[in-house]
């Protein structure tokens, strides 16, 4: 069961168009790692994606620790840095930090085993050099909370985009329609204006036949007069 007596609960709080805080935890355990079981110190991270955290962890690190994280051969996702030192941790030496992120209910969690030659860091082998341990997880997890903004406002972004296309194809289709206003108000005027030559064209046969019944019947007066 966690060691709860030693853990540390923070809040990082961040602005940006309003609050927004990422709660993190720091406790330890004793777990099962490739060295064997040790000394571990968790990282709970809610909300924040594992696979975002585990792309992020060794960017971090080697940032902060000049130091590349590599994959465990043998192992399935746990990563090591070798031979580094962290001020405050490492007093002066150098140590070897193992870590791992797992998927942890809606977040993740990342642990860390940092080995030094007094043995692996916990509460019960130097207080000092495991809060300095934890201050470095609370930085980590400052980092985490920054790149899980960066992604809202990528998506923040990508949903205005969105929004912003749906608007330029209403403004087509309005246009659209607006031409089909015209084409239709055309075709009325070119159909009013057929329907006038038609009613002269009706006018005109309409006098054609008169006359031509006119001579249908002088005709038949010929024939009976014959």
């Amino acid at each position: 069961m966690k060691d709860l007596l030693f853990s540390l609960s923070f809040l990082v709080m961040l602005v940006l168009a309003g609050s927004q805080v990422l709660t993190a935890q720091v406790s330890t355990e004793r777990m099962a790692m490739s060295r064997g079981s040790n000394d571990g110190i968790i990282l709970e991270l809610p909300g924040a994606d594992d696979k975002m955290v585990s792309k992020l962890w060794p960017d971090w690190v080697k940032e902060n620790y000049d130091v590349k994280t590599k994959k465990v051969k043998k192992t399935k996702d746990e990563m090591a840095a070798l031979n580094f030192s962290i001020p405050g941790v490492s007093a002066g030496g150098k140590v070897d930090m193992y870590s791992k992120v797992a998927s942890s209910g809606t977040g993740s969690e990342l642990t860390i085993w940092i080995a030094t030659p007094d043995g692996y860091i916990s509460p019960e082998l130097d207080r000092r050099r495991y809060l300095e341990a934890e201050k470095m997880l609370m930085n980590f997890a400052l980092a985490v909370s920054r790149e899980q903004i960066k992604m809202d406002i990528e998506d923040e972004e990508d949903a205005l985009k969105d929004l912003e296309k749906d608007l330029d194809k209403l403004r087509k289709e309005k246009e659209k329609f607006e031409k089909d206003i015209v084409d239709a108000e055309r075709a009325i005027e070119e159909a009013r204006a057929a329907i006038e030559r038609n009613l002269d064209a009706q006018g005109s046969k309409n006098k054609e036949i008169e006359d031509q019944i006119d001579k249908v019947e002088a005709t038949k007066r010929k024939l009976k007069d014959f």
